[in-house]
């Protein structure tokens, strides 16, 4: 069982926007409930090597903006995050910063031509072989854009306005996906209300980031998943492209409440309570379902292997290119949890319900996987993982995860 409030920290997506943005603010930001995760850490180094003075406090980041980035190191590390690596794509060298910005072993096999053409584009100075990490940059004077969106990303979305946004001639992009719109609502939230991207005046800010939406998938999860549950996730984030998932989860029968709405610095808020559900039936998703939920899917599959009748997604083939292969994750690990699955080039369907008494799962070195494997630990209420390597991964996002479930349980 699975009882208790909790709050948690701050989204991830978000985290890594607010602090780009008071970076180039005129004057001192104070952000609270920032991220603690290793990709938002990534990102908030990579600003200190550039020069902005950024200071922390229990719970309060205080960033002084600057309008004069400078290189201290050639070579950036991005570790295992995406969002640093394409975001700074667009930002360092629009900021007149030169030099490398190169990952690990898995992020540098994720594509990166997906932001280095729009990118050229704008007179972006980028250099990459194989259009993967390692990125070499050069600090570039852009001209302005006007592009409409090929695949749905809203990194490489928010990378080419982070670049827009340097310049004083006007720049438009379109986005018929429909993807996270966190940079448009900070944008807006900062006193900017055109619809088109050009350099525009921020103040020193405050901002208090809400609740991670994505982190929260995995304890809604649990709680519906596991008996006598009854969990109550305060303040979380209810942007409405990243609430497919609860939105799907309803129409399978979940018991969730959602309440005590805001709006809040611009982002919807809410409050989630979730329930133990005993039966849940199966359900369909398509491209735009898979859109508004692409970093929950690998969860979502642990719902569909309880449900009643066949799950299928379709149009997931984004998730081939994420941390890792995750559809292939997926299929591979419930293959050996004896889950009743199939493969699809773009996606995959599960038929249940299914009982997984088994806890092993290979994580691929994927912060999902592994989430993914301990959640189902805890439905079988068996012991979290003690091993180092795992908790590492899990921090790459959720480093609160084990203490919140030792609070719930």
């Amino acid at each position: 069982m699975l009882s208790g409030k909790i709050k948690l920290r701050g989204d991830k997506s978000i985290s890594h926007r607010v602090v780009i943005f008071a970076s180039i603010a005129n004057d001192i930001s104070t952000i609270k409930n920032i991220s603690n995760s290793t990709d938002v850490n990534r990102t908030i180094q990579i600003l200190k090597d550039c020069g902005v003075q950024i200071k922390k406090n229990k719970d309060k980041l205080f960033i002084k903006g600057t309008s004069s980035f400078y290189s201290k190191k050639e070579k950036f590390y991005c570790g295992n995050s995406g969002t640093t690596a394409r975001l700074m794509l667009g930002f360092l060298p629009s900021r007149g910063v030169s030099g490398i910005l190169y990952g690990d072993k898995s992020l540098s096999k994720r594509p990166m031509d997906r932001i280095i053409a729009p990118l050229k584009q704008m007179n972006i100075k980028l250099s990459s072989p194989k259009e993967t990490l390692p990125v070499r940059f050069k600090k570039s004077i852009p001209n302005p854009i006007n592009y409409t969106l090929k695949i749905p990303s809203a990194q490489v979305k928010s990378s080419i306005i982070l670049a827009a946004i340097s310049l004083d001639k006007k720049s438009t992009i379109k986005d018929p996906f429909n993807t996270r719109d966190h940079t448009e609502r900070l944008i807006n939230f900062l006193n900017y209300k055109n619809t088109f991207y050009k350099k525009f005046k921020i103040d020193g800010f405050n901002y208090t980031v809400p609740g991670d939406t994505s982190s929260a998938a995995f304890i809604i999860t649990a709680g519906i998943l596991t008996p006598k549950s009854n969990i109550t996730i305060k303040n979380i984030l209810f942007n409405n492209t990243r609430t497919g998932y609860i939105r799907v989860l309803k129409k399978m029968g979940a018991k969730i409440r959602i309440s005590n709405k805001k709006i809040i610095q611009n982002e919807p808020t809410c409050d989630i309570n979730v329930k133990y559900t005993s039966k849940l039936k199966a359900i369909n998703l398509d491209k735009n379902d898979v859109i508004a939920m692409i970093d929950e899917i690998p969860i979502f599959s642990l719902v569909c292997a309880y449900s009643i009748g066949t799950s299928t997604i379709n149009g997931a083939k984004e998730l081939r290119y994420k941390e890792s292969d995750r559809i292939h994750a997926i299929v591979y690990n419930f293959n050996n949890l004896k889950v009743n699955i199939k493969e699809f080039n773009d996606g995959f369907s599960i038929t249940g319900p299914n009982k997984l008494y088994s806890t092993s799962i290979n994580n691929f070195n994927d912060h999902r996987i592994a989430l993914l494997g301990e959640t189902i630990k805890i439905i079988n209420n068996k012991p979290l993982s003690k091993d180092f390597k795992t908790k590492t991964l899990i921090k790459t996002s959720f480093p609160e995860f084990y203490n919140i479930v030792g609070d719930l349980r």
